[in-house]
């Protein structure tokens, strides 16, 4: 679904909005994040990946998407409203009683877009090698895209996965971190440095 930059533009505009709204209609969220990974998901849906609609879990022949820092939350339900996995006015709905669009993703509401649940940081990266892996034994030539927190980094199971991926040759997956230097406990180098990471990378 390629969409012009002058579309992309106007629609990370418009995704910008939704989250303010979708924050302070409820009073919670987590706007910063959500507001600063909004051209990666505006082009990630929008110019980059391959993918069909209606939404399916198994997603044979297209390019998947994790999110891992699921608390991100609103500028995910934004994209996938806005980009037709479901309704725009569904959006409304964010953290209230009964609603598919919580806090964090989850998959139990078959919300249209959303393939793993991403409440607890530092698991979405583990998910998604999986599903590389399994495009590989399918002879299936898409790609897996994941987006992770900085701070998540500090999540034994990331490195896990990192090694694997390359002790593995696992070369069909695009994983991006959005390295803000920030986390809800201060800055990520107080909390626990990240040291080299395009090094460690």
């Amino acid at each position: 679904m390629s969409k012009s930059i002058e579309e992309l533009k106007s629609l990370t505009t418009q995704i910008r909005r939704d989250i303010l709204r979708m924050v302070h209609a409820v009073n919670s969220g987590h706007p910063g994040g959500s507001l600063g990974c909004t051209e990666y998901f505006t082009a990630l849906y929008g110019k980059v990946m391959n993918y069909k609609l209606p939404f399916t879990m198994e997603g044979k022949n297209e390019d998947l998407f994790f999110l891992s820092n699921g608390h991100i939350s609103p500028v995910y339900y934004s994209t996938l409203s806005r980009f037709g996995f479901f309704p725009v006015s569904e959006l409304a709905t964010f953290r209230k009683l009964n609603t598919r669009l919580q806090g964090h993703p989850t998959t139990h509401d078959n919300l249209p877009g959303v393939r793993i649940a991403s409440g607890s940081l530092g698991q979405g990266l583990s998910v998604a090698i999986g599903a590389a892996l399994g495009k590989k034994l399918d002879g299936d030539q898409s790609l897996v895209y994941t987006l992770h927190g900085d701070g998540e980094l500090q999540e034994g199971q990331i490195w896990e996965a990192l090694m694997f991926a390359a002790a593995k040759k696992v070369d069909n997956i695009i994983a991006t971190i959005d390295y803000n230097g920030r986390q809800i406990d201060g800055d990520t180098d107080d909390v626990l440095s990240l040291g080299d990471l395009h090094a460690k990378l």
